[in-house]
């Protein structure tokens, strides 16, 4: 396994059955696994073996579960023979409802991934918020920033936000 969790970030985690009355959606996520278009989210921890947590085989959401999972299978799992399951040392402890991929499967709503950016219309310099994924129509003079070029230089002029 790569980038094996420490013993200070599994001790963090909830023992099996110690958060069976939050919700899911309000379950927290304290590790992040992945190998190829498989990942497991940990929510509990046996302080052994087992953790409990949400499971995506190879990126397939309609059969992913939450379940329980075995750290030792994890650890010794070898795809083509060298690669392994890794631990994402980038992962911060969130709820289960701010996790993308959970949300995807279990058909909740999506968490609100990108941060609200306020931008500068080039035609009016009126100040517009963007939080979206979407392109953007400024109120003051109808001119649309096209989404894919907020945050970059466009022959157009420059539309960056100004506070980010």
């Amino acid at each position: 396994m790569f980038n094996k969790p420490t013993a200070a970030q599994l001790a963090t985690i909830p023992r099996l059955y110690q958060t069976e009355d939050i919700p899911l959606k309000d379950k927290l996520v304290y590790l992040h696994f992945f190998i190829g278009g498989t990942d497991f989210f940990i929510c509990e921890y046996n302080g052994a073996d087992t953790f409990w947590g949400f499971v995506i085989l190879n990126g397939d959401y309609e059969m992913a579960e939450f379940g329980y999972i075995n750290f030792n299978e994890l650890k010794s799992i070898r795809a083509n023979g060298w690669q392994e399951v890794d631990c994402d040392q980038h992962w911060q402890i969130r709820t289960a409802n701010q996790v993308k991929e959970i949300c995807i499967a279990q058909g909740w709503t999506l968490p609100d991934s990108s941060p609200a950016v306020e931008i500068e219309c080039p035609n009016c310099m009126q100040a517009i918020l963007s939080g979206s994924e979407e392109d953007v129509s400024c109120p003051e003079c109808k001119v649309v920033i096209l989404q894919h070029s907020i945050n970059s230089v466009d022959q157009g002029g420059l539309y960056h936000g100004i506070h980010s």
